[in-house]
């Protein structure tokens, strides 16, 4: 009897044992998946291509036997393209023009057949493109003083053009020229100060630094007001990309936050409104939001989920950051499959939005064509992501991408509801994308009040390139009337309002 109790008190602990193990391998199964995930993410970071385009997936280097063993994927057949030969385009005709004659030598003029002149008949025209750096011109003002000699009275002299910054040296042309240089073209102040020394003009970064707080602070009048229109569409899109500052109350170097709001004016107006926060909390996102209803179409980040809860703001999910998942798990397989699929099966719902952008349709009829076109893909979608789930490693990344997209379920079919709503949140990354671009070269913004003139003027920049406008002629003009309008007509400087001078 004893040694039966033994017996069965083993097997309970082997019982155990084998438990753990199985814990223990699933675990490690699971961490050497995104050990092999990660690095392939890494390598093709530093070595590989950046674009997400299908054809990147390195389908064109599998044996025969592999692509045998791959699942059937249906493919749609595409026209082969040609590529046109690079045109020059004619020179605009408003640049200036320098006429340079260019003759025959006497002795070419005389007629080598018969020796008589030759005659003009007409000319051979070609216009090549020059340049000159920058050319700095001051203004000088010369005020006659007035005085009168009867009685000695006070001398009095015209006063000056109202200026954005008084006294200073800068014109709207030179601060305007700062600004986009730095926020348009990405370089640092540092670099320009070397710019004008080259030019025999002392500037210093600290005054450079000094007008664009300056400036930042003189337009916020504008980008408040920008705000408040984008709260009045009842769409709007959101993200938000880390900043580096430096914390003038703890003296390090923290991650702010810059986060950028775009809608749409009159249906063709986009107004980009961007926000510089100490951190990432979602009681930014809240407060910009308050009485504001609406779709917000956004990522995921968890910090907006509370602006959901009353349903007066409805979340829309972004399909491209679903598709990126699956996309970066697709790079990393050595033949086509599971991931593969669900790439495929994405861009069959690309394809009828692509569809419905070349036919030029309403809103309205954008809505009808999508509801009859991608429900059936959306639906088998679903179906193919939750029979898969089960047989994947749970905390794997192909799991984690699956779930991301089954728990967005909801918000990443919204964009059916509303023809005017897009398919994905691309248009407010490419308005992020200068951010990060410009961030690669300044590095970080040096206090607060530095972040939130950076918001300031990249909200005028991007507001003004995303209406076509240039966006130095458009900032220059803002700082030459600024200081002259009246605050009930500011809004003939906005972005989507603002027309050029003649």
């Amino acid at each position: 009897m004893a040694s039966v109790v033994v017996e069965s008190s083993n097997v309970a602990q082997l019982a155990q044992e084998n438990s753990a193990l199985k814990a223990t391998v699933l675990h490690l199964e699971t961490l050497v998946e995104k050990l092999h995930f990660q690095l392939a993410q890494l390598t093709r970071r530093q070595f590989g291509v950046s674009a997400e385009g299908f054809a990147q997936l390195g389908l064109w280097c599998l044996s025969e036997t592999q692509i045998g063993e791959a699942p059937t994927i249906a493919t749609t057949v595409v026209p082969a393209h040609a590529r046109a030969k690079p045109v020059r385009r004619p020179l605009p005709d408003d640049l200036p023009r320098e006429v340079i004659d260019v003759d025959l030598a006497a002795e070419q003029q005389a007629c080598p057949c018969c020796g008589g002149a030759r005659h003009v008949i007409g000319e051979d025209i070609s216009e090549k493109l020059d340049v000159e750096p920058a050319r700095l011109t001051v203004l000088q003002y010369r005020r006659k003083k007035y005085a009168c000699r009867a009685c000695a009275g006070e001398v009095q002299s015209a006063a000056l053009p109202a200026q954005v910054i008084e006294q200073g040296l800068a014109t709207p042309g030179l601060l305007a020229h700062v600004a986009v240089q730095k926020f348009c073209d990405h370089l640092p102040l540092a670099r320009q100060e070397k710019i004008f020394n080259r030019q025999g003009i002392e500037l210093a970064r600290s005054t450079l630094t000094d007008w664009m707080l300056a400036i930042g602070h003189a337009v916020t009048p504008l980008v408040e007001r920008m705000a408040a229109l984008l709260k009045t569409t009842d769409l709007l899109a959101s993200d938000d990309t880390p900043l580096p500052w430096q914390n003038g109350r703890t003296g390090k170097t923290t991650t702010a936050r810059l986060w950028v709001w775009r809608g749409m004016i009159d249906e063709h107006k986009p107004l980009l409104v961007y926000q510089f926060t100490p951190d990432r909390s979602g009681a930014h996102a809240a407060a910009f939001l308050d009485g504001w209803q609406g779709y917000l179409q956004a990522d995921a980040y968890a910090g907006y989920d509370c602006n959901f809860l009353d349903g007066k703001i409805i979340e829309v999910g972004c399909m491209a950051h679903a598709r990126r998942r699956y996309f970066e798990i697709a790079k990393s397989a050595k033949t086509p499959g599971f991931a593969h699929d669900i790439v495929q099966r994405i861009g069959e719902l690309y394809d009828i939005e692509r569809e419905a952008k070349e036919r030029a349709l309403t809103p309205v009829e954008r809505k009808q064509f999508r509801q009859e076109r991608a429900p059936p893909l959306l639906t088998a979608l679903k179906e193919r992501l939750e029979t898969h789930l089960p047989k994947v490693l749970p905390k794997g990344p192909l799991a984690e991408a699956i779930g991301y997209t089954l728990n967005h379920w909801r918000a990443l079919n919204r964009y059916l509801d509303d023809g005017r709503l897009e398919i994905d949140n691309n248009a407010i990354e490419r308005a992020i994308r200068p951010v990060a671009q410009g961030r690669n070269n300044w590095l970080f913004v040096a206090s607060e009040r530095g972040g939130q003139a950076t918001a300031a003027l990249y909200s005028l920049i991007e507001s003004a390139k995303a209406n076509g406008h240039n966006p130095y002629v458009y900032l220059r003009d803002v700082l030459t009337l600024l200081p002259m309008t009246k605050a009930k007509d500011i809004d003939a400087l906005l972005p989507h309002i603002w027309q050029p001078r003649a």
